[in-house]
């Protein structure tokens, strides 16, 4: 078992992700590891995901996601009396949204 760790955030990593890739994705994986200066897979992995642009698919399903997200926002907006009272966090979502919609209006040019 690993050892537990904190992010930048100083917020526990207590989740696995887990998923199969076949041998040679796992080389291309290991190379890319290296090449890019990570020191482990995880670090690489957690940036890629987290960080490369990817293209939303549109559909029904995001809506429902997207109207999700803007009530908890919402929930968090009002209960706060002051803008220093606001958690950076709460800036992921609207700043995921707001990259999707970019991303859409780029496309539709």
């Amino acid at each position: 078992m690993s050892e537990k760790s904190m992010d930048k955030k100083n917020r526990w990593r207590s989740e696995t992700i887990a998923f199969r890739i076949s041998p040679e994705e796992n080389q291309e994986l290991e190379l890319r590891v290296k090449l890019s200066g990570f020191r482990t897979r995880q670090e690489y992995i957690i940036q890629s995901v987290l960080y490369q642009k990817i293209v939303a698919q549109g559909n029904p399903l995001m809506l429902v996601q997207f109207r999700k997200q803007l009530l908890h926002i919402e929930q968090d907006l009002v209960r706060l009396e002051k803008i220093s009272d606001m958690n950076p966090e709460l800036m992921t979502p609207i700043r995921t949204m707001l990259e999707i919609l970019e991303g859409f209006q780029m496309n539709s040019k």
